[in-house]
């Protein structure tokens, strides 16, 4: 007879919510609370890990207020947004465009016949590299974390769309800006002022 026992296999199917073991826990909060909750994140239990990670690191530092995540949906227009990410942090991704925004900022594009398990597939995909420094595993880990509340986040929709990227050329050798002189063409005499011999 076989024996199957050994270490349990990992189920398969979707990661867990906040990238590592977590469990449903029941609480209930008044009204006003709530609602201040939603302000953080439309994800109850997201906005409760986001005050969580307010508090000082071990070290004692805290992050300055105006620091910018490494991972946020910046609004574009009207209930659209793009996924932007700290490219400081997150170099790479494995068939991802990060197209320069401002300052540090780079927003997520994706070939037109990719998705968003692309995406992720590209996440974990680098998480396994070996030239990733602890900043960037960190970013990629709430990269991760927050495709996945999103994909789950009934309010949200996703859409491909194809984008045209526009480069400016550098200018030319005439750092003025101005368009280079012409060039002193021969002069060319008028037919009337032509002699016949």
């Amino acid at each position: 007879m076989t024996d199957r026992s050994g270490p349990a296999r990992r189920p398969r199917g979707r990661p867990s919510k906040f990238g590592r073991p977590s469990r449903v826990v029941a609480v209930t909060l008044p009204h006003d609370a709530i609602e201040r909750l939603r302000r953080v994140h439309r994800d109850l239990g997201w906005a409760i890990m986001a005050l969580l990670d307010k508090d000082a690191p071990e070290d004692g530092r805290r992050p300055p207020r105006d620091a910018e995540p490494d991972v946020e949906l910046v609004t574009v227009a009207d209930r659209r947004a793009l996924i932007v990410v700290n490219r400081e942090h997150i170099r790479h991704l494995p068939g991802v465009n990060l197209i320069p925004m401002r300052g540090n900022r780079a927003f997520v594009a994706l070939d037109i016949d990719r998705g968003m398990s692309d995406l992720e597939l590209a996440v974990s995909d680098r998480l396994h590299e070996a030239a990733v420094d602890a900043n960037e595993v960190r970013a990629l880990e709430d990269l991760r974390s927050q495709l996945t509340a999103w994909r789950r986040d009934h309010d949200l929709k996703f859409h491909r769309r194809a984008i045209i990227v526009v480069e400016r050329r550098p200018k030319a050798a005439h750092g003025n800006g101005r368009r280079p002189p012409a060039r002193d063409l021969p002069h060319r005499k008028s037919p009337g002022s032509i002699t016949s011999k």
